[in-house]
């Protein structure tokens, strides 16, 4: 692993450590001696100095040799100088518990390996060692924190090929957290504290997707306002605790500052009880914390948000369909992508065949809440059986030709030669005589507006059909702050407070059934539609949820 990884070290805090072993149950009072732990990340000792500590409690309290425990911990570090640390801290610890001088060297000696963890455990795994059934009882630690970018291009597509879940722009802690769960036999436990962002961005899809698929999420504690680490850092952390078993209940939690100097034997012992005790948020000192019944499918995001919002979201995740549903006839989709928009978008409507442009919203043609088209054409090569035949349309084929060698650069174009002249995306004709809600891709809020079948979106344009739904109804819905409670579970806000209104995140906003709602409130829906009324969507929208109001 390169230096750049070394650097992405970020050491935890003694009481973060202390919980999250506790929550895994590497506890002295279980037999950690014939237990396998790992850490694949030592740094300075901060886990192993603790897990060697109840390692030998453990060890005492069954009355075995210390010549038991060799076996008992994996600690791995990249750096040499940083192992070195980690081996002194763990001779200093054991010293301070009575282990004799040369037994307490030799088991830190054994239990610190200088090595790449990634690799030197990752290539047993795929020349099907003893690891690829899973021999691993704990994976504790702290990942580090590498973009894609700052990882050498060897090592990136080394990573890559050992690890399915490193998709997209995926930071180095995908990696880990596949390979600590690989490593992990029937019942045993992934403690990690680590960066959430994976948790509801697209390059975490398949990690998501891995785990739901054999793994039980039982804890997540969201971090980001409590101070996890010895350092400021913009992480945005969250501790997770995933087990090799079928998905049972699991514990959502917030902390906030203040929790340093808190009874974390208690705090750790709360948790687990809230894993029985129903559907109800628990305040304790600096955390709130909730139970849900199962856990989230697939590649879904996995919403980081509060307790209080969560129990409400899986409320209506119970008692609404989805937004894209045959129950709601709706179908939600993405503007045409064309890849070179200086040459595919005009203004000239005698520049080709008149039928050949096709008349194309932007996204500053909705900003005031209402479609004022910009007179913007897209020159299309499409119509209703695919890519059009240039021998039919000189203009259009003399247009393209002159554009030929910028066109021909796209990615598209050289993918497929023969149809050089295709925009990214292909142009579905019937869409643009449907009646449409438009949603722009980044905005702080739901913004929706009404295309009455004029025009055809653009990339930065997602847009709702339905079969069965008044438009203006749904679009008071969407725009109300329950729709936008929906995407603030979902998604992330940018830098500026911005939300994505990506299609993975529209799809999973839950409506009412369109007969639930009377004359009167349909009424009242879309005159706050027409009128950009969001506070008087969003009493309606209260009624016909059975809400009172969203938390924060």
């Amino acid at each position: 692993m390169s230096h750049s990884i070394v650097n992405g070290a970020v050491f935890t805090r003694p009481w973060v450590v202390e919980l999250m072993l506790d929550l895994a149950g590497y506890v002295a009072s279980a037999n950690l001696v014939d237990a396998v732990a790992y850490e694949p990340a030592a740094g300075d000792g901060a886990f192993l100095v603790q897990m060697a500590a109840r390692l030998i409690t453990s060890c005492r309290n069954q009355q075995r040799p210390f010549t038991d425990c060799p076996d008992a911990i994996h600690a791995y570090e990249l750096d040499a100088v940083s192992a070195e640390i980690a081996k002194r801290a763990v001779i200093r610890r054991l010293s301070e518990l009575d282990v004799p001088s040369n037994t307490a060297k030799l088991l830190a000696n054994t239990w610190v390996k200088t090595g790449n963890y990634l690799l030197e455990v990752g290539e047993q795994f795929t020349q099907g060692a003893i690891f690829a059934q899973g021999n691993t009882d704990y994976v504790i630690g702290n990942p580090p924190y590498i973009r894609l970018e700052d990882i050498p291009e060897q090592e990136n597509v080394l990573y890559r090929n050992l690890f399915a879940t490193m998709k997209g722009r995926a930071d180095i802690y995908i990696a880990f957290y596949e390979l600590a769960l690989r490593q992990l036999k029937p019942g045993g436990v992934c403690s990690f504290i680590c960066a959430d962002r994976w948790m509801y961005n697209q390059y975490g899809e398949e990690l998501r997707r891995f785990i739901t698929s054999e793994y039980s999420v039982e804890t997540v504690i969201e971090m980001h306002h409590a101070e996890a680490f010895a350092t400021s850092v913009s992480a945005y952390p969250a501790i997770t605790i995933i087990r090799r078993q079928p998905q049972g209940s699991a514990v959502v939690a917030s902390a906030n500052p203040g929790l340093d100097g808190i009874d974390i034997p208690a705090l750790a012992q709360t948790i687990e009880r809230i894993r029985s005790n129903g559907d109800k948020v628990i305040h304790m000192r600096g955390v709130r914390a909730t139970r849900t019944e199962g856990w989230f499918n697939g590649n879904e995001p996995w919403p980081c948000t509060s307790p209080e919002r969560l129990l409400l979201l899986k409320q209506l995740e119970r008692n609404f369909p989805l937004l894209e549903s045959d129950e709601t006839g709706s179908r939600i989709g993405i503007g045409v992508a064309t890849g070179a928009d200086a040459i595919y978008l005009t203004h000239d409507h005698d520049i080709v065949e008149s039928d050949r442009l096709l008349p194309i919203a932007l996204t500053d043609d909705i900003t005031t809440g209402v479609l004022r088209w910009s007179r913007h054409y897209l020159i299309n090569p499409w119509d209703e059986n695919g890519l059009v035949d240039l021998a039919k349309y000189p203009k259009l084929r003399a247009y393209y030709e002159t554009h030929r060698p910028l066109l021909y650069k796209r990615h598209v174009a050289q993918r497929m030669e023969r149809t050089w002249y295709r925009t990214i995306d292909r142009v579905d004709p019937a869409l643009l005589h449907k009646h449409k809600l438009y949603i722009p891709d980044i905005k702080n809020t739901i913004h929706v507006v009404l295309d009455p079948g004029t025009t055809y979106p653009h990339h930065n344009l997602y847009y709702v059909t339905s079969e069965q739904w008044d438009l203006e109804i749904l679009g008071a819905l969407l725009m109300s702050n329950v729709g936008r409670f929906f995407v603030e579970c979902y998604g992330v806000r940018m830098r500026g407070g911005y939300l994505r209104m990506q299609a993975q995140y529209l799809r999973r906003i839950r409506v009412p059934r369109p007969e639930s709602i009377n004359r009167e409130q349909a009424q009242a829906l879309t005159q706050a539609f027409q009128n950009r009324d969001v506070a008087g969507a969003t009493h309606i929208a209260y009624e016909l949820y059975g809400i009172d109001d969203i938390p924060e």
